[in-house]
C-alpha cells in the first residue's frame, strides 16, 4: 500500500510475482472484510491495477474474486456472484481447481444473501469435491452450508453443519474461524430460545475476533449480543449497544450491518411502542437492503414497518405490507417466518374484531412452531387463540389456550406473552364472577409488566412503553376495590401511584440525586452535538418564521424548506437525548423511584389540607381522598366521555375571547354565562361528590387524563366558585408531590438567605403583548434587588447565567404548545426558543417558577398519566413549584394579576395563598374565568 505505484511494487517484487503474489494479496481481503472493509476495497484497487500489468488469466481472476468478497461485505450480492463465477471458472480451467473450490465456498454465503438457496447448495456441492482435505476450507463450507439450512428455518439440519465444521476444526489452530463456526451456531440458540448459551457463546466470539484484529465482525457480534439484551428486556442495555455498533460499522463501511441495525433498533423501538420512530428506522433498512438487492432481509424491514402502522392503527397499511412480505417467505419455503407474518396477521384480525379469522392464523402457526420446536413462539400463537376465543365468547377455550401459552412462555424470557397471559386468565376469571382469582391473575400481570418497564431508561420510552399496558393497571385497581377492605384499598392507591407520572418522578428523583452529586455529567461531543443542533433548530424556525412575516413578498419554497429542516432537527434533537440517556451512566444505574403510598401521603399533608387524587378505570373516573388522619375512596365520580366533552365544550367558549377585546367587550354576559354553565357542570361532574369531604380550606388536586385540563378552583356552584372557599394547588401525581416537598426541604438547608431570596426576571414584549416589560418593571419595585433582563437581554445565555440565583424566577413571554412535539412546546427568548431540551443545563435552587405566557401548564398526557410539554423541562431543572397557564392570558390582566401574587409573596404569603390572593383581586375587577382562572400552581404550594 505504500508503494509509490503498481509498477515500482512490480520491479520491487521481480520475477516472481504471479497469479500467486496476487492470491496472496486477495487473502489480505479475505482478512480486511472481517475489519475494516474501506481498506479492503482501497486494497482491493491496487490489486486490480498489479494483476493488469502481473497479466495472466489466473491473476485476473484471483482480483475479480477479491473485489467479489468487498461488494458481498457490503450488500451487493448480484455484482459479487457474477465475479465469485468468473472467477471461479477461470481458475478450473486454469487447472487451479482447488483455489475455484475455495471461491465457490465463499460464493455459498453470497448467494445464501441473495436468497438462492438452491444454487447455494448446488455450489456448495460442486466445491466440495475439489476441496480435498484442507480442514479450514472444508469447515468454512459446512459453515455456509448451515446457514442455508438456517435460513430455510431448518434449524436442526443447520446446527448438524456448524458442528461438523466445528469438529473438523478441532484438532487445528484456527481460532478466527472456529469464531466464525461459534457466531453462526449461537444464531440457532437464539432461536430455540438457548438464550443465556447464544449470548455467551457470542461474548467468546466477540473477544476472539478483537484478539485477531478482526474488529468488523467483532462489532457484528456484539450486535447480536445486543438483541438478546432486548430478547431478555434489556432495552436500555441493548439500545445502547446498537447505537454504538452503528456508528462503529459505518466508520468501516459496512452499509449492510448499519443496515441490520437500523432494523433491530426498529424492534426494540417497536417493543417500546415508539411507532413512529420504529417505522422510521425500519423504512431506512428497507431502503438499505432494497438498493442492496437483498428482498429477504427487505421483507423483513417491510414487516416491522407494517407492525408500526398496526401500532399507530393503520390497518390496512399494516395488512398490505404484511401480506407481501408473508408472499415473498412464502415462496422461498421459509415456513417459519410465513408462520410469524401469519401470528402477526391473527393479532390484526383481533384488532379488527375478527375472531374467526385470528383463531384460522394462530392454529396455523402453532402447528409450525410446534414441529420446530419453537417455544416461545408456539406460546405467542397460543395466546393469539385465546384471545381469538375470549373475544369469541368461548371463556373455557380462552381460559385453556392462555394457561397453555403461560407454561409454554415461562420456559424461555418472553415476558410480553407472560403478562398478556395473566392479563387475559384474569380478564377471564372476571367474567366468571370470581373475583378473587381474578385479582390474582391481574397482580402477576402488573409484576412482570414491573419488571418490564424497570429495563426502560429514556424518559420519552418510559411514557409509550404503557401505551398497550395500561389496561393492566386499571384492571388490578378496579379487582381491588371491587373485593373491598382497607388492605386492599392500600393496594389499590399503591397500583394507582405506580401507574401514574413514574417517568416524571425519576427524572425528579435524578435531579435531587445529580444536584448532590459530582458526578459528571453525559459525554462531552454528544452535549455539544446537542447544542448545535438546538442552536440549527432556532436558526431554521427563526427564518421560517421571518418569511412568513413577510406577506404577500413570502416564498412559500423557502419557507417549506426551513419547516422542513426544523423538523428534521427537532427528530436529531429527541433521538440524541435518548442516546445520551442510554449512554448515560447515572441514567442506566439510577434506582427506580419508589411509589408514595397512602402513608407517605397523609404524613406529607399538613393540617387543614386535602389531596384528591383522581384516576380512571375504563371509563369510569374515581377519586382517594386523604387527610393527615383520613384516607377514602370515591368511585364512579364521573365519566370520561362526558368530561372531555364538557371540557372540549368550555374550550370553545375561552377560545373565544381570541376574537378581540372589543368582540368580548360587547359579548361579555353571554361569554360569562355560557362559559359558567360549563364550570357548573364539571363542578358537578367532578367535585360535588368530593367537596364534602374536604377536611380543611386548603386543597391539592392530582389529576388524571383529561381532568389535567380542569381548572378545578374556577369550578362553580351555587355558593359560588371553588376559589372563594379553598387555597388549590395541583400535582402529577402523590409521589412527585412527596418530591417537589422534599426539593424545598433540600433549597432551605442549602440556602442561608432564604428567607430574602431574589427575583430573576426575563420579559419579551411584543405588538400584541406590550404590558409584559410593565410586568416586568413591577416586579423590580416589589423585589429590590430582584435582576430584570427585558428585550434584548432576555437571552437563554442570560438565563443559564442567572437563574441558579434565583428564589424566584419569572419569564414572561409568548407561549407556544405544540399538540404535535409537546416537548417541544416553548416561551420566545430574544433570540432563542426554550424548550425541554434548551432547559437540560439549567440547574435551579428556585423556591417557584413562573411562566407568565400562553399555554405554558398544557401538556400533552401520555399513557401513565405521563405530562409532556414545557413544564416537564422546569421540573425536571429543580423548580419544586411552578406557576403556569392553561390557555392564552390577556396580557392586561397578566400583568396585574402578577403585581398581586408577588406582593403577597413578599408579604410572606404561602404560594397557593398568594395564588389565591391574585385571582380573587382579577376575579373581583375582570370577572369572567378567562381572566383570572388561567395560571395554576403545580407542584409544592407552600
Amino acid at each position: 500500500m505504500s508503494a509509490a505505484n503498481a509498477e515500482s511494487f512490480l520491479r520491487e517484487q521481480g520475477d516472481d510475482f504471479g497469479w500467486q503474489g496476487v492470491a496472496a494479496l486477495k487473502s489480505h481481503v479475505d482478512h480486511l472484510v472481517r475489519s475494516d472493509l474501506n481498506a479492503a476495497a482501497e486494497l482491493c484497487e491496487r490489486i486490480e491495477e498489479l494483476a493488469r500489468l502481473a497479466g495472466g488469466a489466473a491473476a485476473r481472476a484471483f482480483a475479480a474474486a477479491a473485489l467479489a468478497r468487498v461488494l458481498h461485505h457490503r450488500g451487493r450480492y448480484g455484482q459479487a456472484n457474477e465475479l465469485y463465477t468468473s472467477s471461479a471458472e477461470v481458475l478450473t480451467i486454469e487447472g487451479l481447481k482447488t483455489e475455484a473450490a475455495f471461491i465457490q465456498t465463499q460464493q455459498v454465503y453470497a448467494l445464501t444473501q441473495a436468497g438462492l438457496y438452491g444454487e447455494a447448495l448446488k455450489t456448495a456441492r460442486a466445491a466440495r469435491r475439489a476441496l480435498g482435505d484442507d480442514p479450514a476450507r472444508l469447515a468454512q463450507l459446512e459453515t455456509n452450508v448451515g446457514t442455508v439450512y438456517y435460513r430455510l428455518d431448518r434449524y436442526r439440519k443447520a446446527l448438524e453443519h456448524y458442528d461438523r465444521a466445528r469438529d473438523i476444526l478441532a484438532e487445528t489452530g484456527d481460532d478466527t474461524m472456529r469464531a466464525l463456526v461459534d457466531f453462526n451456531r449461537s444464531h440457532i440458540l437464539t432461536e430455540l430460545d438457548r438464550h443465556a448459551d447464544a449470548f455467551k457463546l457470542l461474548e467468546s466470539v466477540a473477544e476472539r475476533y478483537e484478539r485477531a484484529g478482526q474488529h468488523l465482525f467483532a462489532w457484528q457480534a456484539r450486535f447480536h449480543m445486543a438483541y438478546i439484551d432486548f430478547l431478555r428486556g434489556n432495552y436500555n442495555r441493548a439500545l445502547a449497544t446498537y447505537y454504538k455498533a452503528r456508528e462503529r460499522l459505518a466508520a468501516m463501511g459496512s452499509a449492510i450491518l448499519v443496515a441490520w441495525c437500523n432494523q433491530e433498533i426498529a424492534e426494540i423501538l417497536l417493543a417500546l411502542n415508539a411507532f413512529d420512530d420504529a417505522s422510521e428506522s425500519a423504512r431506512a433498512a428497507e431502503f438499505d437492503f432494497s438498493k442492496l438487492d437483498m428482498p429477504y432481509e427487505s421483507a423483513q424491514s417491510r414487516v416491522v414497518v407494517a407492525l408500526a402502522a398496526m401500532g399507530l392503527g393503520h390497518f390496512d397499511q399494516a395488512e398490505t405490507n404484511l401480506t407481501k412480505s408473508r408472499e415473498l417467505f412464502s415462496r422461498q419455503r421459509n415456513s417459519a417466518l410465513t408462520a410469524l407474518i401469519d401470528l402477526y396477521l391473527a393479532e390484526l384480525a383481533i384488532k379488527s374484531n375478527k375472531p374467526d379469522e385470528a383463531a384460522r392464523r394462530a392454529a396455523r402457526s402453532l402447528r409450525v412452531f410446534t414441529r420446530q420446536n419453537l417455544p416461545a413462539r408456539a406460546a405467542h400463537a397460543r395466546l393469539l387463540g385465546a384471545r381469538a376465543a375470549y373475544l369469541a365468547g368461548n371463556l373455557t377455550k380462552a381460559s385453556r389456550m392462555a394457561r397453555g401459552a403461560l407454561a409454554a412462555a415461562t420456559t424461555g424470557l418472553a415476558s410480553a406473552i407472560v403478562y398478556r397471559c395473566h392479563h387475559l386468565i384474569g380478564a377471564v376469571e372476571r367474567k366468571r364472577g370470581r373475583g378473587r382469582e381474578a385479582l390474582a391473575s391481574f397482580r402477576r400481570a402488573v409484576e412482570t409488566v414491573e419488571l418490564m418497564r424497570g429495563q426502560v431508561v429514556a424518559d420519552e420510552f418510559k411514557a409509550t412503553f404503557l401505551g398497550d399496558k395500561i389496561e393492566v393497571y386499571e384492571d388490578a385497581i378496579a379487582a381491588c376495590l371491587d373485593q373491598g377492605g382497607e388492605a386492599l384499598l392500600m393496594e389499590a392507591f399503591r397500583l394507582v401511584e405506580s401507574s401514574k407520572s413514574r417517568a416524571l418522578a425519576d427524572l425528579l428523583a435524578r435531579y435531587l440525586r445529580d444536584s448532590a452529586s459530582t458526578a459528571e455529567g453525559p459525554a462531552t461531543d454528544q452535549r455539544a452535538r446537542l447544542l448545535k443542533l438546538i442552536e440549527d433548530l432556532n436558526w431554521y424556525s427563526s427564518h421560517a418564521r421571518l418569511e412568513d412575516e413577510k406577506g404577500d413578498q413570502r416564498r412559500a419554497r423557502v419557507s417549506i424548506n426551513y419547516v422542513r429542516e426544523a423538523k428534521a432537527c427537532e427528530r436529531e434533537i429527541a433521538r440524541l437525548f435518548r442516546r445520551i440517556e442510554s449512554d448515560d451512566p447515572r441514567f442506566a444505574e439510577i434506582e427506580r423511584t419508589q411509589s408514595a403510598s397512602v402513608a407517605d401521603l397523609c404524613d406529607a399533608l399538613e393540617s387543614g389540607e386535602t389531596a384528591v387524587e383522581y384516576f380512571t378505570t375504563g371509563d369510569q373516573i374515581s377519586a382517594f381522598v386523604a387527610s393527615r388522619d383520613r384516607f377514602e375512596v370515591v368511585r364512579g365520580v364521573a365519566s370520561k366521555r362526558e368530561v372531555e366533552h364538557q371540557l372540549a365544550a368550555l374550550r370553545f367558549q375561552i377560545e373565544k375571547f381570541n376574537y378581540g377585546l372589543e368582540f368580548a367587550d360587547e359579548h361579555f354576559e353571554q361569554l360569562n354565562a355560557a362559559t359558567n354553565r360549563h364550570l357548573i357542570r364539571l363542578y358537578e361532574m367532578t367535585f360535588s361528590m368530593i367537596e364534602p369531604r374536604a377536611c380543611g380550606p386548603r386543597l391539592i388536586v392530582i389529576p388524571h387524563g383529561p381532568l389535567h385540563y380542569v381548572p378545578f378552583h374556577a369550578l362553580l356552584d351555587r355558593r359560588g366558585y371553588v376559589i372563594d372557599r379553598f387555597e388549590i394547588s395541583y400535582a402529577p401525581s402523590a409521589t412527585v408531590l412527596k418530591l417537589c416537598r422534599a426539593e424545598i426541604s433540600n433549597l432551605k438547608s442549602e440556602i442561608s438567605n432564604y428567607q430574602a431570596g431574589k427575583m430573576v426576571a426575563l420579559g419579551v414584549a411584543s405588538g400584541d403583548t406590550p404590558s409584559i416589560e410593565t410586568e416586568v418593571r413591577a416586579l423590580g419595585r416589589i423585589f429590590p434587588d430582584a435582576v430584570t433582563l427585558t428585550g434584548e437581554h432576555a437571552t437563554h445565555d442570560n438565563l443559564i447565567r442567572y437563574a441558579p440565583e434565583a428564589r424566584f424566577l419569572h419569564l414572561a413571554s409568548h407561549g407556544y404548545f405544540r399538540r404535535d412535539n409537546p416537548m417541544f412546546s416553548f416561551l420566545k427568548l430574544a433570540d432563542s426558543s426554550l424548550n425541554f431540551y434548551s432547559l437540560l443545563d439549567l440547574r435551579l435552587k428556585a423556591e417557584m417558577v413562573t411562566l407568565s405566557a400562553c399555554h405554558t401548564g398544557v401538556n400533552t398526557v401520555f399513557p401513565g398519566d405521563e405530562l409532556h410539554g414545557l413544564m416537564r423541562g422546569f421540573l425536571y431543572a429543580g423548580a419544586p413549584s411552578l406557576v403556569a397557564s392553561l390557555w392564552a392570558a390577556n396580557d392586561i390582566s397578566t400583568a396585574e394579576f402578577m403585581r398581586e401574587m408577588y406582593s403577597r409573596l413578599r408579604a410572606g404569603d404561602t404560594k397557593r395563598a398568594a395564588l389565591r390572593s391574585a385571582q380573587l383581586a382579577i376575579k373581583d375587577a375582570y370577572g369572567h374565568a378567562y381572566y383570572w382562572a388561567p395560571f395554576v400552581l403545580m407542584g409544592n404550594p407552600n
